[in-house]
Parts: structure tokens; C-alpha cells; sequence
């Protein structure tokens, strides 16, 4: 069969609820917001209650074990996200032949461990990002979808953005309560749903690409200087 831009362009749009990429995506976003919340209140909690109790004899340890488990944490997240957004972020953890004096410098002084410990404060802000635009634009397509069999139920699972509602609404300036309107709205709910599928799975990319700029780059220069060591 031969091909024309045109009809690979529309192939691409339509095809994306085809795409099995297109479900890691949404897990990937789904699992975004729990996760970084955990991660939020982790380090939040580590951090204080560190801070907290510097004069004592546990501040010290407790925020190096905040950020050792912080470093733990990335690794966990660079491998969520190698298997779910294919990307190729290292996931190894290096361990130095020195004692824990060296292993506790290299902790603190190492910049990807503070890269480590900003992902997964960028990966809240992500999550909760991530969070509304799955339920709004998920939703809203679904109520649309769902027009022809809602719209003249007493119990709907309508839209209602303003003053557009869909559903057996009395009020709005848009009220669906026809077979024809309903049809008319489920033909736009497909063409949202399509779009927010696009719009998801560009979300899922720059996610990835924080990822790879966060979790991945330092690594590879990490290797660079210890590389001489091996020789």
C-alpha cells in the first residue's frame, strides 16, 4: 500500500490510542503524582528533622541518610523510567573501595547527589502536573464519549465547565438532551480524547527529558573522572 504525507500524518493522530507507548505514557504520568508526593515528604521530613536536631548527635546522620536515600530513590526512578518512557539512564550504583569517612565525602560532595536530591523535588511538582491534566482531560473526554447514553438519565456522568454543561442540565448556555445533540458531542469527546492523548504523551516526553538532564548526564561524567582510577 503506498503512502502520502498526508495520510502518514493522519495515521499518526489517529493512531495513537493504538500505541502501546502511548499506555506506559499514561502509567508513567499516573504513578507521577503518588511517587513524588512519597518523595516530597521523604526529604521534607529527612531534611527537618536533620536540621532540627543539628546540635545532637543525630542531625548529622539523619541528613545523610536522607541523602543516601535520596540517591536510592533516583536510581529507582531512572529505572521507571528506562522501562516505561524508553529512555537510557544509567541505573548502576557505584561503590568506592575507600571507608566511611571517603564514602560519606564523596555523599556530600558529589553534584549528582544534589541532582538527585532536585529531581525528585522537580518529580512532586511533575506529579501533581501530571495529576490534573490526566483527570481533566481524561474526564472531560469520557463525559463526552458518554453523552449518548447519559444524556437522558437521571444519574450522568456529565461535563460542566462554566457555563457548558453536557448531561440532562437545566441551566448552561449548551444543554444536551437530544439524540442528535448527544451524538454531536460524543464526535467532539473523540476528537478531545485524541488531542489529549497527544497532549499526555508530550507531557510523558519532557518528563523524560528532565529525567535524562537530571538522573543521566552526571553519571557519564562521574564515569570520566574515575575512569583514570581503573588504569
Amino acid at each position: 500500500m503506498t503512502t502520502t504525507p498526508f495520510r502518514d500524518a493522519a495515521a499518526a493522530v489517529v493512531g495513537v490510542p493504538a500505541r502501546t507507548q502511548t499506555y506506559r505514557n499514561l502509567l508513567y504520568l499516573l504513578l507521577s503524582f503518588p511517587l513524588g508526593l512519597a518523595y516530597f515528604v521523604a526529604l521534607s521530613v529527612g531534611f527537618s528533622a536533620g536540621v532540627g536536631l543539628a546540635l545532637t548527635v543525630l542531625g548529622v546522620p539523619l541528613v545523610l541518610a536522607t541523602l543516601a536515600g535520596a540517591t536510592v530513590l533516583a536510581r529507582v526512578e531512572a529505572e521507571l523510567a528506562n522501562r516505561l518512557l524508553g529512555t537510557e539512564i544509567p541505573t548502576e550504583m557505584t561503590f568506592g573501595s575507600g571507608g566511611v569517612v571517603d564514602a560519606v565525602k564523596r555523599l556530600v560532595t558529589d553534584p549528582g547527589t544534589w541532582l538527585d536530591v532536585v529531581y525528585l523535588g522537580v518529580k512532586f511538582v511533575l506529579g501533581v502536573v501530571s495529576f490534573t491534566a490526566l483527570v481533566s482531560l481524561l474526564s472531560a473526554s469520557v463525559s463526552l464519549l458518554a453523552a449518548p447514553l447519559t444524556y437522558s438519565s437521571a444519574y450522568t456522568v456529565g461535563l460542566h465547565v462554566g457555563t457548558v454543561s453536557v448531561g440532562p442540565f437545566e441551566s448552561g448556555r449548551l444543554v444536551v438532551d437530544t439524540f442528535p445533540e448527544a451524538v454531536g458531542a460524543a464526535v467532539a469527546g473523540l476528537a478531545l480524547a485524541l488531542a489529549s492523548l497527544h497532549a499526555l504523551n508530550a507531557l510523558a516526553r519532557v518528563s523524560a527529558k528532565i529525567a535524562e538532564t537530571l538522573l543521566g548526564e552526571h553519571d557519564v561524567e562521574a564515569s570520566a573522572v574515575a575512569a583514570p582510577d581503573r588504569n
